[in-house]
């Protein structure tokens, strides 16, 4: 005799009751008695408790808790405090719906701008001489040649051949996805097979065909075209600046696509892409085969400003527009490049912008990565030219770091920069007081010839 609870009893005369435990057996009923049960439980949950139990999950696990019933929607909230942007229109529908909702738009803190803009050829020679992205038309052939013949005739025939298609798309095309997976391997290395590991695998092994590949990238190439000829990138931004209230931080970045299969940000663009889909990883700003970048003059060649779009729209909307922005962040996360130095050379539109910011009531933080030098001690000298002729230190307000503005100064740390040891000393003698945490890291001292 089987009962419910899994008790097995047999009566056996003389040897007395005897009873064996044995796995509970549940029917079809049974099962669907457990599952209201449970239903039942979790509605009768108070909404503080909902509140800390979603705050454990991401926001896709939020987001299909909340579509599950109308009670589950009430008591877990979507946490949306940064938003993401770019020259694609999904990114920047999506950035719009959130400006445009009465609830979310109020917890948005932060705007993160991807510069990296999608490739449409290969890394060409002498990319870097003048700031080009060597770029030929996706949708006609004949402009390819036009534009190799600003090359000789070897680089003209190379570059022509990387343009011949070959398994469904362009010889550049197949040899940066080839490219990608050797990273991965690279990266790797001979790591244990973690989860994050096991992921990416199946996204390799699920990778689209080439030519599936090829297509959809066009598609994408074609959005990011329109945008940067309609820019409604940037109209898209001057409406969300005004609709966050609680906005603090713009952050302008070259690498949001960090990786294959491992983005820096996940914006939606990024999520939006097929499973497995392996492509050019692209990077923002001067990046190129020759490293480092050449920071050659900014008001020389005007096709490397391009390069800076969005850093250069961002400075004339904060200059322009009321907002409530004290935290600019322009950083390159580790890449071999950074904003162009030779912006303080001469006076120039964007300089007044980024002094402009830099003078708005409240504002309280700057984080910059700067693009100094290239392939030789020359210019790595002129380079260094741009910060002593004074205007980034009257963008700062008369002081290149203005401790005595600071009384309050806990954490200070410099990286990556050209120092004399007289005015490490002496910075640090002026310190104040409140100083509980110095980090100085990577620093060229320009008078003793070491590190």
């Amino acid at each position: 005799m089987t009962t419910p609870c899994g008790v097995e009893s047999d009566w056996g005369g003389a040897e007395g009751r005897r009873e064996r435990v044995t796995p509970a057996i549940l029917t079809i009923p049974q099962l669907h008695l457990y599952h209201f049960m449970a239903y039942d439980t979790l509605h009768v949950l108070p909404f503080e408790l909902w509140g800390c139990i979603s705050s454990y999950l991401s926001n896709s696990d939020v987001k299909n808790l909340r579509l599950s019933c109308v009670q589950f929607k009430n008591a877990s909230i979507l946490r949306i405090d940064r938003v993401f942007f770019s020259a694609n229109p999904l990114n920047i529908e999506v950035f719009r719906c959130i400006a445009g909702h009465d609830k979310f738009r109020h917890g948005v803190t932060e705007i993160i701008w991807d510069e990296a803009r999608l490739a449409r050829g290969p890394h060409g020679f002498n990319e870097s001489a003048e700031g080009n992205e060597n770029l030929s038309d996706e949708d006609e052939a004949k402009n390819t040649r036009e534009w190799a013949q600003e090359y000789g005739l070897y680089p003209q025939g190379q570059i022509l051949e990387r343009h011949e298609f070959k398994d469904g798309c362009p010889k550049w095309f197949k040899h940066a996805c080839e490219e990608n997976l050797d990273v991965l391997r690279q990266r790797r290395g001979r790591d244990v097979d973690c989860p994050d590991h096991i992921a990416r695998r199946e996204q390799v092994l699920i990778q689209p065909t080439l030519s599936e590949r090829w297509k959809y990238y066009q598609y994408l190439l074609v959005q990011q075209k329109d945008v940067l000829a309609d820019n409604s990138d940037i109209h898209a931004f001057i409406y969300g600046i005004k609709q966050f209230p609680d906005l603090k931080r713009v952050i302008i970045t070259p690498s949001a696509h960090s990786h294959l299969f491992t983005p820096l940000y996940p914006t939606p663009m990024i999520r939006a892409f097929p499973k497995g889909f392996n492509y050019p990883i692209p990077r923002g700003w001067l990046n190129g085969p020759v490293q480092p970048p050449i920071a050659y003059h900014w008001k020389e060649y005007p096709k490397l400003r391009e390069r800076y779009r969005g850093f250069i729209d961002v400075l004339r909307v904060l200059t322009n527009e009321p907002n409530s922005v004290s935290e600019l962040v322009m950083s390159s996360n580790h890449l071999p490049t950074g904003l162009n130095c030779t912006i303080f050379d001469q006076p120039c539109e964007e300089y007044d912008n980024f002094a402009t910011v830099l003078k708005n009531p409240g504002f309280r933080h700057l984080a910059i990565t700067f693009l100094v030098g290239g392939e030789s001690d020359d210019q790595l000298d002129a380079c260094w030219r741009s910060f002593l002729n004074g205007r980034l230190r009257r963008a700062l307000d008369e002081s290149f770091i203005p401790v005595e503005k600071w009384p309050k100064l806990r954490c200070f740390e410099l990286s990556c920069f050209l120092v004399t040891q007289s005015d490490v000393i002496s910075f640090l003698r002026a310190l104040p007081k409140s100083i509980r945490f110095i980090k100085l890291i990577m620093l060229k001292f320009l008078d003793e010839g070491r590190d």
